[in-house]
């Protein structure tokens, strides 16, 4: 597992079949980037076509990645929107690396050492059924022991440890976002370049990921705690990464100070399309314990969520008790646009677990309010 590109690893089996036509398309055009250069060369000696050949890889692999970016779809685009930013997929795992100072590239390292470990470290039974398997093609063999190893290791990134007293500082979450941002940039500017002496001329996509990016460092830039927040949320939320407008709208506000220890409580106000307003009020009651009372219609599907977010918090360590509040005045007239609203203090500080649970309240309610458009009853097998 040496050098693996662990990100990419892990997509080979998350992304859709759907995207595998896509996938062949790209090498196709990586292949034949590949031979069209080296056939522009005859003439070069041995030694030099070795030399030639580690290039054509390299022009090759960034051609890929170039017209990877403009075939992807809203929610491969806030995953490459991550992986230009320097940024884990998941929420928890920024947190943990938040927490611990890691960059990305120690972040996929520390888990790269982890699979190889495993891989090194299979049991008898496993190697008794890889002998079984020994009729098979080396390739096959080797496909399945990578599905199993990447499956412990998405097991081992939904259980990693947060440190309930490791408060996030929406401080260092600004700088981060604006230093990474900087270098995102940079990096497509060049793709782009590659991309256009490789003969493409479509960039809109990758036009639009920098034109995304460049909006987020200027927000960043502000340094403002309640649109630092927002900005986060956004870019974790995987239908619409960094922006807001389209079909989807997310504001954060400064609720007035109260004799409450406000700083432990957030508000969230989502306006669905098929359930009316749903509002949660997430009070923390120790480091990783939170009280969520939700307000909502007796048509919601209340019981979807509950499950929905036992599930996730049992990952994360987080004792919390979840209660419903049925309100028959809530209207469930078809809105034509979600929206949420979070009130929050103005504080440069936020518990990570009122972070998570904030994060899964929203992501969950509108996945659920997006399935009831589709007429998908429950979801919960995809969560």
């Amino acid at each position: 597992m040496s050098g693996i590109d662990l990100r990419r690893f892990l997509n080979t089996f998350n992304y859709p079949q759907q995207n595998l036509s896509a996938k062949n398309t790209l090498n196709t055009a990586m292949q034949k980037a590949v031979a069209d250069n080296i056939g522009k060369n005859p003439e070069l000696t041995s030694a030099a076509t070795t030399q030639n050949s580690a290039q054509n890889n390299t022009i090759a692999k960034n051609l890929e990645q170039n017209l990877q970016l403009n075939t992807l779809r809203n929610m491969d685009r806030a995953i490459y929107a991550k992986e230009v930013l320097q940024l884990p997929r998941n929420v928890n795992e920024f947190i943990y690396m938040l927490q611990r100072g890691l960059t990305q590239a120690q972040f996929n390292q520390m888990f790269a050492n982890q699979l190889a470990a495993q891989r090194n470290n299979l049991s008898q039974l496993q190697a008794q059924i890889l002998a079984q398997l020994q009729g098979l093609n080396s390739t096959m063999n080797e496909e399945m022991v990578n599905i199993q190893l990447v499956n412990q290791l998405q097991t081992s990134l939904k259980k990693l440890e947060i440190l309930s007293g490791g408060m996030i500082n929406l401080s260092d979450i600004s700088i981060l976002l604006q230093k990474n941002g900087k270098e995102a940039l940079t990096k497509l500017i060049m793709s782009m370049t590659e991309a256009s002496k490789s003969g493409i001329t479509d960039l809109s996509q990758m036009k639009e990921m920098a034109k995304l990016i460049n909006a987020s460092i200027a927000i960043a830039a502000e340094n403002n705690p309640q649109k630092t927040l927002k900005l986060l949320l956004m870019l974790y939320l995987p239908w619409l990464p960094l922006e807001d407008g389209v079909g989807f709208d997310l504001e954060i506000q400064q609720k007035s100070e109260t004799k409450e220890e406000s700083d432990s409580i957030l508000v969230i106000t989502i306006n669905t399309i098929n359930f009316g307003t749903i509002k949660a009020t997430i009070i923390l009651e120790t480091s990783n314990s939170v009280q969520v009372n939700i307000e909502c219609s007796d048509e919601f599907p209340k019981q979807e969520l509950l499950l929905r977010l036992e599930k996730e918090q049992k990952y994360y360590a987080m004792d919390s008790v979840l209660s419903f509040n049925t309100n028959n005045n809530i209207k469930t007239t078809q809105n034509e646009k979600q929206s949420a609203n979070i009130n929050m203090t103005q504080t440069t500080e936020i518990n990570p677990y009122l972070l998570l649970m904030a994060h899964t309240i929203i992501k969950h309610t509108i996945d659920i309010d997006n399935n009831k458009t589709l007429g998908i009853t429950s979801h919960s097998d995809k969560f």
